[in-house]
């Protein structure tokens, strides 16, 4: 391990090192060499916290592995129980008695984090979530995460639920080290699911240099954290870092330790490839204007109005992503008919059309 007193000083605000009896340090980092897997830096990185989201990187890791064993195929669907539909967001809204496939529910878990998702991946495989749970402790020691016990599939808050800065690096190590190509899906920024398009949580993927994955999370008690890869000069380094006080800090923190481990392997940035970066999130960002075509009391006339739309006047919605969107005002609970992906430009040219025909519409950004 380097020890570096420089880097040590330059993220004194956000390490603060506690010399309590209590066994938990909230903020904690760790960066390895994916190579080598020698520690380039750590602090606090064998104290426990709680896992959060990162969680979930095991519960994929265990979908991965039963699909190669062939338990699973990417077309399987899982069901969905009441236990598993009222899991609190993150989530699909996932209703009882339906279901998903295991492309979708991979996805969900990696872009959305959806905890409804967690559960309902935990019960299909194992019956239940404690059952998985014991399933995934038992992952974590065949792979050496010595100081870590799942209790969910998700990482809402459990108090019994922990895990070292060190032990989610050596989960990321053999999640990218067994299955590379299964990898490759945590670089996706976005998915679409029933007419819904969601976007990344990992927002340093999005302007980090190399950055190819791979998950954010957060619950109170753990603050902001997050698993992090990225190859620069065909060098991956592995990045984790627990407690951030907010998503933003934790990305700048962690962007600085990884910078200047790079530095270190004289692997430097590539300042073209990042103000390429930089526009490719700036054309994003210019179609997130949605529209919406009416609010109901009831899901399924919210979704008759989107067919109506659809069919009367297709010139307004060709090629937008429909979506029945859950709101509550004054304490009652909606649903919005929306169609997504718009310009600023578009979205008020269609609504500008649409009520031409007498059709409600106005613009959400």
């Amino acid at each position: 391990m380097k020890k570096n007193l420089l880097l040590i000083i330059i993220l004194n605000s956000f390490f603060i090192l506690s010399f309590s009896s209590n066994i938990f340090a909230k903020k904690a980092a760790i960066v390895i060499d994916f190579d080598t897997e020698e520690v380039l830096f750590e602090v606090n990185a064998d104290t426990r916290n709680y896992p959060a989201s990162l969680t979930k990187i095991m519960t994929l890791y265990i979908v991965f592995d039963y699909i190669k064993k062939g338990n699973l195929s990417y077309d399987s669907q899982l069901s969905v129980s009441s236990v598993a539909a009222s899991r609190s967001p993150s989530k699909l809204y996932l209703e009882e008695g339906s279901s998903i496939k295991v492309r979708d529910a991979v996805n969900a878990l990696i872009i959305k984090s959806a905890n409804d998702v967690a559960t309902v991946v935990a019960e299909n495989i194992s019956g239940s979530e404690k059952e998985f749970a014991k399933l995934m402790t038992s992952y974590a020691k065949n792979l050496g995460m010595k100081n870590t016990t799942f209790k969910n599939a998700s990482g809402l808050p459990n108090r019994a639920q922990l895990t070292t800065a060190r032990d989610i690096s050596k989960l990321c190590h053999k999640l990218i080290t067994n299955f590379p190509n299964e990898y490759k899906l945590f670089s996706n920024t976005k998915f679409a699911y029933n007419g819904k398009t969601y976007n990344t949580h990992n927002k340093l993927m999005l302007s980090y240099e190399g950055a190819d994955g791979i998950k954010t999370g957060y619950i109170k008690a753990s603050g902001f954290q997050l698993a992090f890869s990225a190859v620069r000069d065909n060098k991956r380094l592995i990045g984790i870092i627990f407690g951030g006080d907010t998503g933003s800090q934790r990305n700048k923190s962690l962007k600085i330790i990884m910078d200047k481990e790079f530095a270190e392997l004289n692997i430097k940035t590539n300042d073209n490839k990042k103000e390429i970066v930089k526009k490719e999130v700036k054309e994003v960002k210019k179609n997130n204007y949605s529209i919406v075509v009416g609010t109901f009391k009831y899901r399924n006339n919210a979704e008759k109005q989107i067919k109506l739309i659809k069919s009367k006047y297709p010139i307004s919605t060709k090629d937008k992503i429909s979506n029945v969107v859950l709101i509550r005002v004054s304490g009652k609970q909606l649903y919005e008919s929306r169609f997504e992906n718009f310009s600023k430009k578009e979205a008020y040219t269609a609504c500008k059309r649409l009520k031409k025909y007498n059709r409600d519409c106005f613009v959400r950004l």
